[in-house]
Order: C-alpha cells, then sequence, then structure tokens
C-alpha cells in the first residue's frame, strides 16, 4: 500500500482473513440456531407462515421450495448440514469459491424458510445472507463489492431514521417508553424476578431515561448518513455501529446483531492489514 490508490484496495491475504472473520461469524449464529431451535430440521414442518411478503418469498412458494424443504424431516437435517459443512468449509479453504456459492443457495433457502415461518417478515438474517456475496469477486473487483456492502449499511441505519423523521414519532411522547413495554411485556411477565428483569422495572420507573435512550439511538442513526459523502469519519460509525444493536436489544427485544458483520466495512484497509498481514 504505497500510494492512495493502493489504498482502496484488499490484497489477497486480507481478502481471506475476512472471509474467515466473517464465516466464522455466521458458523457461530448456525450454532446459536441450534440451540435455539431454528434450524429446518427442528421446525418440524410448519404450516402456518407469514402472508404479507415481497416477490422474492412469492417465487419461491410458487416453486414450492419452502415447503419441499421444511416438511420432510430428513431433506431438512441434509439442508442444515450442507449449510454447516459449507460454512466451515469457506473458514478452512476460503479461496474455494464454489463453496461459497453452495453456502449461500443453501442458506437463502434458510433464509426464506427463517423468516416465513417465524410469522413474522422481518430483515433478520439479512446481513449473513448478502456479505458472502463479496467472496464471490476477484481482488480488485471484492474492494468494490466490500464498499458497496458498506453503502448498504449507511442506508440501512439512514433509512431507519428517515422512517422515523418523516412519520414524526420522535415527536410522540413517551415513544421510548412505550416501545419497552410493548415489547418486553412477555419477558417480564414471564421472568420478573431475573436480573435483566430488575433493570427493566427500574428503567420503567425512569421513563426520562428511556425517553433519553430512544432520541440517543434516532440521532444516531441521522449521523450515518455523513458517510454518503466521507470516509473521514467510518470509525466513528463503526463504534456507533456497534452500540446501536445493543440499544435495539435492550430497548425493543430486537436482535439486529447481524448488523456487525457489516460493520467490518466500515473500517480502513490499514486497520485490517495490521491483524490481517501479522
Amino acid at each position: 500500500m504505497k500510494n492512495k490508490n493502493q489504498e482502496e484496495f484488499f490484497s489477497e491475504k486480507q481478502m481471506l482473513f475476512l472471509c474467515r472473520l466473517v464465516f466464522g461469524v455466521i458458523l457461530i449464529d448456525l450454532l446459536f440456531s441450534a440451540f435455539s431451535n431454528t434450524l429446518i430440521h427442528q421446525l418440524q414442518s410448519p404450516v402456518l407462515k407469514f402472508p404479507y411478503v415481497d416477490p422474492t418469498f412469492w417465487v419461491m412458494y410458487l416453486l414450492r421450495i419452502p415447503e419441499f424443504v421444511s416438511s420432510n424431516l430428513y431433506v431438512g437435517w441434509f439442508w442444515d448440514v450442507i449449510l454447516f459443512i459449507s460454512c466451515i468449509g469457506v473458514i478452512i479453504f476460503p479461496q474455494k469459491k464454489w463453496l461459497i456459492a453452495v453456502f449461500i443457495i443453501f442458506y437463502f433457502v434458510y433464509y426464506i424458510i427463517f423468516n416465513s415461518y417465524g410469522v413474522h417478515h422481518t430483515h433478520s438474517l439479512i446481513p449473513f445472507l448478502i456479505t458472502p456475496f463479496a467472496f464471490l469477486f476477484s481482488k480488485k473487483s471484492f474492494s468494490f463489492a466490500w464498499q458497496g456492502l458498506r453503502y448498504f449499511l449507511l442506508f440501512s441505519y439512514s433509512a431507519a431514521f428517515l422512517w422515523k423523521l418523516f412519520r414524526f414519532s420522535w415527536l410522540q411522547s413517551e415513544q421510548g417508553i412505550l416501545i419497552m413495554k410493548k415489547n418486553l411485556t412477555p419477558y417480564l411477565y414471564f421472568n420478573p424476578h431475573s436480573f435483566l428483569a430488575h433493570i427493566y422495572f427500574w428503567f420503567l420507573d425512569n421513563p426520562v431515561l428511556v425517553e433519553i435512550f430512544f432520541i440517543s439511538g434516532f440521532v444516531l442513526e441521522g449521523v450515518f448518513i455523513i458517510g454518503f459523502f466521507t470516509r473521514k469519519y467510518d470509525k466513528v460509525l463503526f463504534f456507533i455501529s456497534l452500540l446501536l444493536p445493543f440499544g435495539f436489544w435492550f430497548l425493543a427485544d430486537a436482535m439486529f446483531y447481524e448488523m456487525i458483520v457489516l460493520s467490518l466495512t466500515l473500517l480502513p484497509v490499514a486497520a485490517i492489514a495490521r491483524v490481517a498481514d501479522k
């Protein structure tokens, strides 16, 4: 990296490091899914699915692929085993693009099934679905694909900010405390004596602090708009991107930890090189 142009591109070694890192995180999530009984073979042939879906889901269901995979225990087991084998295979052999392609295909179907039969059409798992695509590109093209993921991250948080801004939800009094009450009522009902429940009860008794958290998160989402115009503050955005998923979980019991994978795109090439080139 001797000149400004070279600083924009990753070396082969750095690409392989990032590939192993991303798929390592995905493997941890797959293990978490296994322990939480949300792998395909653990869904017990679900029949109820969320009807309000986009054209991608419609096409998949017209082809009857999700039903075929999830309704047969042996096919479900096969699908889950391939997911794990391909993910581990990429970690061991990150240069094998065919392994990455196999993982993407099988994970895409898992993504459709997970978000359909969860009876709640969310954008969960999207970072794990789209990030592997970057590693299908050659060395020079990879850097552009990696930056494309950076812009997707910026769009995600900026869109969340603009959604709240133009709907004027940030002007509604007690918006933060209402979100907490709505989303955490089941947890507090079934776990009233847990350590975390005591923390929540304290915040419910001090709603002003919850409002401060809500408005702070709203403002921090808006800060990501800066990233569209300059990379100068990417390190600051990186730390903010690590805080926001924690805030979503605490305030709304919404798990968006997958976004942390995309946070890696905010790190400069030099920072990744210091770790990867050791």
